[in-house]
């Protein structure tokens, strides 16, 4: 697995494309619709760990921004942050976009 992580809207996507055409896109918006139908998102960090082992994987950052007000969004938040890290951990590469250039990190 490959992990690409960035801002919103800063090139994780065309970037992941030039390295596979197995794109897992917005993970952290599949994180938010586990959360939101009250499912462990854990589950599917597993389950993506064991069998997309050759995707790329995009993933917004999103702790770098305010603190949101609701309780929801901070845990959505904190989440997605903790699931990024050990995505990272396990993957062969991973890379940071920021307008549009890519930078790897490890």
């Amino acid at each position: 697995m490959v992990l690409v992580v960035g801002g919103s809207h800063q090139g994780k996507y065309a970037f992941a494309k030039t390295l596979s055409g197995h794109v897992i896109k917005d993970f952290h918006l599949t994180v938010k619709t586990a959360l939101e139908q009250g499912k462990d998102p854990w589950e599917l960090v597993e389950r993506m760990k064991a069998e997309q082992t050759d995707a790329v994987v995009t993933v917004a950052e999103l702790g770098c921004g305010l603190i949101p007000v609701d309780a929801f969004d901070r845990e959505y938040r904190e989440i997605v942050g903790r699931i990024s890290c050990e995505l990272a951990k396990q993957a062969q590469a991973v890379y940071r976009v920021c307008c549009g250039i890519p930078t790897r990190i490890k």
